[in-house]
């Protein structure tokens, strides 16, 4: 192992308000930098608090170039590196491409409204910065043993599980490291040490629900079982502390009116908050006084391969968790007792869920919880990148006849920005 840094491109941006995939990259800088330097290239707003070893630099402060490159022993970037910084496709350095978000599945829902011309360009210019990282990748990260395989399918087709790339007997770490969404390894914050938004204050119980309220999820599935809790609990409050991204490029997820809607047509919209994206300790402040957290969705691709990154933190908290049935986050949740789990979309059952979760109180998962800060801890999720950065293995360029005889001249129509020039450039250059 060299002296020089680990690249580390943030994805998402960064500030006191970030989501799931920024804390992702956050902690995974803070793993590789146990074992040494690491620079975090950036967009948004510097980290406040000190991280040791860790270098922060601001996207827009930096020129992008070979011998920007050649300062690093290897770089970590998000699947859509060929949008962030398709310069780095092009380097030579060692590269890990963290396939942990499944973002062609959630382009399906995203763009549903869309004409069909433009959610086929939105769909095609995905698939091609996808595509691009998997070629020039020479170790994938993924979040769950679903985005495992589903990741070796997408390598095998495109030949890059070969007899040069791949060694007999191993198993598919040596390629695709299983790095699930972890936890901090310090003992969770009391809710003396956290502020509380006063928007979020309640007499009665509080449910929240964590993180984004994407189209592709279900809020409006908690709302409709909202009246019969407040049956049962008159005073309690439902919070939807995300209601707007960060990230000021990503629009208000259309969820959000119809739940409004749907909570002023039910009559339960006194009981129902809808706040801001909170700072990542107001957030933890509202989950220590949380007495449930929610999560639903309908059956579909993304959430069979999604990892609910934002509720991990409900875990680290202590939170009992009401979730839909189908990703692997809710069978960790019903493996561990950490909660409970409902099949289907039935706001009925949901309902049920929610006051049984509320009747046994927190205390009764205490011991469950405890058991799953400790095998959740980011020190143990890291170690297969952290095995892998001490030996890079160089597996990219192999395969590249195969790909450009059969499907390489096929590429997205052309737009400015496309990323299928990219992949073309990138093939081109891995050729020779």
């Amino acid at each position: 192992m060299t002296d020089k840094p680990v690249l580390v491109i943030a994805y998402d941006r960064l500030g006191p308000r970030h989501a799931g995939p920024a804390i992702r990259s956050l902690a995974l800088a803070v793993e590789i930098g146990r074992t040494g330097s690491v620079t975090v290239v950036y967009e948004g707003e510097a980290p406040v608090n000190h991280y040791a070893g860790i270098e922060f630099v601001n996207r827009e402060s930096i020129t992008i170039d070979a011998a920007f490159f050649s300062g690093f022993r290897a770089a970590l970037a998000p699947p859509l590196v060929a949008m962030v910084m398709p310069e780095l496709l092009e380097s030579v350095i060692p590269l890990i491409i963290d396939m942990f978000d499944p973002v062609i599945w959630e382009n399906l829902e995203l763009y549903k409204s869309e004409t069909v011309p433009e959610r086929n360009f939105q769909h095609e210019r995905h698939l091609a910065a996808v595509t691009a990282g998997l070629f020039r990748g020479d170790f994938f990260l993924v979040a769950g043993r679903r985005q495992q395989d589903l990741s070796l399918g997408a390598l095998m087709a495109l030949n890059r599980i070969n007899p040069e790339t791949w060694v007999p007997g191993r198993g598919p770490g040596q390629m695709i490291g299983l790095v699930p969404f972890g936890l901090p390894d310090r003992d969770p914050p009391s809710s003396s040490e956290l502020p509380y938004p006063a928007e979020f204050k309640s007499s009665g119980p509080l449910v929240v629900w964590g993180g984004g309220m994407w189209d592709w999820l279900k809020p409006d599935m908690i709302v409709r079982a909202w009246p019969d809790v407040l049956k049962k609990f008159p005073n309690a409050r439902l919070a939807f502390p995300g209601t707007k991204h960060p990230n000021p490029h990503v629009p208000e997820p259309e969820m959000v009116g119809l739940a409004r809607q749907l909570a002023s047509r039910l009559r339960v919209a006194h009981s129902v908050i809808f706040g801001g994206w909170l700072p990542r300790d107001e957030y933890l402040g509202v989950l220590a006084r949380a007495a449930c957290g929610v999560s639903a969705h309908s059956p579909g691709l993304e959430a069979r391969y999604a990892v609910r990154t934002r509720f991990l933190d409900a875990i680290w908290m202590g939170v009992p968790q009401v979730v839909s049935g189908g990703d692997e986050y809710s069978d960790y949740v019903a493996e561990n007792n950490l909660g409970a789990v409902v099949p289907g979309d039935d706001p009925i059952e949901f309902a049920k869920a929610i006051i049984r979760a509320l009747d046994s109180g927190r205390g009764a998962y205490a011991g469950n919880f405890e058991h799953a800060r400790n095998e959740l801890k980011w020190s143990r999720m890291a170690i297969p990148l952290i095995k892998w950065l001490k030996d890079p293995r160089v597996t990219h360029g192999k395969g590249i006849d195969f790909f450009q005889s059969t499907v390489g001249d096929s590429s997205p129509r052309s737009r400015p920005s496309d990323p299928g020039s990219l992949l073309r450039r990138v093939l081109s250059k891995l050729k020779r």
